[in-house]
């Protein structure tokens, strides 16, 4: 995404508390939502290169990502929410130069707007430690089996007893 904002001062070691509990925010967040952040953060993929390694919609993994973004605020609030969600959209592939105006509009309609975005601009900054913890042994990269042993158990509990009532039935 192009900077939008002036950069920001960040010292990464002064975050350490902070660094833990968005570790264990990220950790409650469904794997696949995981995936999809910690492929953004950490192997700085675009939306349109995880919608194609992946096989999601662009409007998916743009979802994902509010998720893993919103899952970190602090203290949920309707601005911090409209900075995320207009963070997210401005990385999408699918964002229209409209949106862009709009949001710019947005921006510059009050300084508390501008003050909300450049919080999620420090907040996703500060989620490169928790991803590398998240991420450490790029359980991400690899591709999503087909099935899982537990679920490869169910399938074939269910299977048998379909065979057994279309048995029963016959």
């Amino acid at each position: 995404m192009t900077r939008l904002l002036l950069p920001l001062e960040h010292h990464p070691h002064s975050h350490d508390l902070t660094d833990h509990s968005q570790l264990q925010q990220l950790k409650k967040l469904p794997r696949r939502v995981q995936q999809v952040f910690l492929l953004s953060r950490l192997d700085q993929l675009d939306f349109a290169a995880i919608t194609e390694r992946l096989g999601l919609s662009a409007l998916t993994v743009e979802r994902y990502m509010n998720q893993a973004l919103h899952s970190v605020q602090p203290q949920p609030d309707a601005l911090a929410s409209l900075a995320g969600q207009w963070y997210v959209r401005l990385q999408s592939p699918q964002v229209t130069a409209s949106e862009r105006i709009d949001f710019r509009r947005w921006l510059d309609a009050s300084p508390a707007h501008r003050d909300a975005f450049h919080a999620v601009e420090l907040r996703w900054r500060t989620l490169l430690a928790p991803a590398r913890q998240l991420g450490r042994d790029a359980w991400y990269r690899q591709p999503r089996a087909a099935l899982s042993l537990g679920g490869c158990t169910v399938a074939i509990g269910l299977g048998l007893a379909a065979l057994a009532a279309i048995g029963l039935w016959s």
